[in-house]
């Protein structure tokens, strides 16, 4: 049994993350997918914004969760280990990356 989405191909499931990788063959080209799951995330987020809603900033307050795939592909790796602060924050703050915020205000 083959599952599909569309023209893609499951590949790999990861029954422990939920990880999925998925494949297409277009011509003579592969094309792969992975989609990692990431609701329980966001939802968390949201949650321990809520609950640290009106708290101040203090030392070690936890800002953000942020999937490790997503933190590459952002370049917020880098940023952070080359100590580019200034990227890191102002992609913390932008408004469409908010699911990744798990406490209000700016940095």
């Amino acid at each position: 049994m083959v599952i599909r989405d569309g023209e893609w191909k499951l590949f790999d499931y990861d029954f422990q993350t939920g990880r999925s990788v998925w494949v297409m063959e277009d011509g003579n080209r592969t094309h792969w997918r992975t989609d990692y799951p990431v609701e329980n995330l966001v939802r968390q987020n949201e949650f321990t914004r809520h609950a640290t809603a009106g708290n101040a900033f203090g030392e070690w307050t936890k800002v953000a969760s942020i999937p490790l795939n997503l933190a590459h592909s952002e370049n917020l790796v880098r940023a952070h280990s080359e100590g580019d602060d200034r990227y890191v924050k102002r992609w913390l703050n932008d408004g469409d990356n908010r699911a990744w915020r798990s406490f209000e205000g700016h940095l």
